[in-house]
């Protein structure tokens, strides 16, 4: 199950845009197999203590490592599938660290604002070696939410990044000002997902359709031990 072959097109795209997209990496069956405990998440129905304070009706949600609180994630291809193909793209060293439930409800505004992931202040290898599965788990179009990208923007180096936490209610929110002008917008239907490296500047717009956007972030990276 976990086996997904990019082409050779693919992974050069990867290498000169700094993001691929990925067209049913996962199948409608094992979507809807994700989506039972992703809405359950979002409906404040699990006992998680560190997610308790975060769901609220109508808020955009941020909810960390999903793998090991959903019921039956854990045991889900999902992963080692998004694994594989990260392998593909960065080498056999990459591997899962964290991930993130990334819930835009209808009718909400807030924006995902440019930045790189790595910007964040990732560690050692993973500043320079490093990438983000982002899988729809729902369709995801532009006025949904879904993602823009700077193309070869991961060949750039680490941009200044600003603080942005009086703009966006996502935790430690950074900002990074780019030439709009040159961002490739990507849409997404169920199980279609995107691999982007660390370095590559991306955004996305709030959500202004009566329909939910459900995303999940998957970060890979090296052992820095290795």
């Amino acid at each position: 199950m976990s086996a997904f072959r990019l082409t050779a097109a693919q992974v050069a795209q990867f290498e000169e845009d700094g993001f691929v997209v990925v067209r049913q990496l996962l199948s409608p069956e094992m979507v809807t197999d994700l989506r039972v405990g992703y809405d359950a998440a979002t409906r404040g129905e699990l006992d998680v203590d560190v997610w308790k304070e975060q769901v609220r009706p109508g808020q955009i949600l941020q909810l960390g490592m999903p793998n090991r609180h959903i019921p039956g994630w854990a045991e889900h291809a999902y992963l080692p599938r998004i694994v594989a193909v990260g392998r593909q793209l960065l080498g056999a060293d990459i591997d899962y660290k964290y991930d993130q439930l990334i819930y835009k409800p209808p009718g909400n505004p807030v924006e995902l604002l440019w930045h790189q992931d790595a910007g964040y202040g990732w560690p050692g290898k993973a500043n320079h070696r490093s990438l983000t599965c982002w899988l729809a788990l729902s369709p995801a179009t532009e006025a949904m939410g879904s993602l823009h990208f700077l193309p070869g923007s991961h060949c750039d180096g680490i941009a200044e990044h600003l603080d942005a936490t009086h703009k966006n209610p996502i935790n430690a929110a950074l900002e990074v000002k780019v030439d709009e002008s040159r961002a490739v917008v990507v849409e997404y239907g169920p199980g279609d997902a995107t691999f982007h490296h660390g370095r590559t500047l991306h955004y996305s717009r709030g959500n202004s359709t009566d329909q939910p956007r459900r995303g999940l972030s998957t970060h890979l990276w090296p052992d820095p031990n290795d």
